[in-house]
């Protein structure tokens, strides 16, 4: 690769992460483009060659965080079936993940899809390839099971992580969070032995 290719490369991967970084931090109401190139420590003119629009950037920038969370599940998963990650402690990994940055960016994100169709409309193909790929983890991950019947486990741990992630707003209480999860753990271990 070309010295300014690499350049670009590395320039956009800085803004997408300055972006995540901003959404988290400030929230989407006090989401600005000057911000994120100064997180990212570059020109808002170099921000601009390489972004159109705002929601271009946070187009893209959901996409890596999407991206990077099934690439986490998938090593997750290989984890698992090489007995070097126990269920409980995927449950641990989904949860940490859940519990942070990825969790309340897409909180933000949906947040505004939700109020402006046009961008709802912008990101619904990224968000079907998002739920395409962890279902395929989720019959990875049980293949004893039925598709569907694995589908369903996983998502149900999706939504109850989300919940508490939710919650976690408003309720600074790791003991009642990881409260949950094991409850949790022991109902989905139930499950997939019946």
């Amino acid at each position: 690769m070309k010295w300014q290719q690499r350049k670009s490369r590395e320039t956009r991967q800085k803004l997408l992460n300055a972006t995540l970084i901003c959404l988290e931090r400030d929230g989407f109401h006090s989401f600005r483009l000057d911000r994120v190139a100064h997180e990212a420590d570059v020109s808002k003119g170099a921000l601009t060659h390489h972004f159109s629009n705002k929601e271009e950037l946070l187009a893209q920038a959901i996409e890596k965080v999407l991206a990077e969370f099934v690439d986490t599940l998938e090593r997750g998963v290989d984890d698992v079936h090489a007995d070097r990650l126990s269920l409980d402690g995927f449950l641990d990994l989904m949860w940490r993940h859940m519990s942070g940055q990825l969790y309340m960016v897409t909180l933000e994100i949906a947040l505004k899809a939700r109020h402006e169709p046009d961008f709802k409309t912008l990101l619904t193909p990224q968000v079907q390839h998002f739920h395409a790929r962890i279902d395929v983890i989720w019959q990875r991950l049980f293949p004893h099971l039925p598709a569907e019947q694995a589908t369903n486990l996983m998502n149900l741990s999706m939504n109850l992580l989300r919940g508490m992630g939710t919650q976690s707003v408003f309720r600074e209480d790791t003991q009642y969070f990881n409260g949950l999860l094991n409850s949790w753990k022991a109902i989905l271990r139930q499950q997939i032995t019946a």
